[in-house]
């Protein structure tokens, strides 16, 4: 394979540097231009009362039963599915060839 020359690069006072794994640019901060400082102020964070509590725990109760129960439904409609399926295994002749389980 040929030799490629490597041709030097000039580097500008200041502006860019040129390095093997890329280019770095100085940076000059400069101070602020206005002596304001932006106002950031947070909402008010509202003050619940006794009465508001005791609504939202009562809600979450309600959410938590509500989720609860409709787990227990979905368990037991897959114990259902599962009770028909060894229901028909029993029910079905032997096939020839398969080993018997032990019971």
């Amino acid at each position: 394979m040929p030799e490629i020359e490597k041709q030097p690069l000039t580097v500008q006072e200041g502006d860019a540097n040129v390095k093997p794994g890329g280019l770095s640019f100085e940076v000059v901060l400069e101070g602020p231009k206005t002596n304001e400082k932006p106002s950031i102020r947070c909402p008010p964070t509202p003050t619940l009362s006794a009465e508001d509590i005791e609504k939202k725990l009562k809600e979450v109760e309600e959410r938590r039963k509500s989720m609860e129960a409709s787990t227990l439904e979905k368990l037991a409609e897959k114990e259902k599915r599962a009770e028909e399926v060894r229901a028909k295994k029993a029910s079905m002749p032997p096939v020839e060839g398969e080993i018997k389980e032990k019971e």
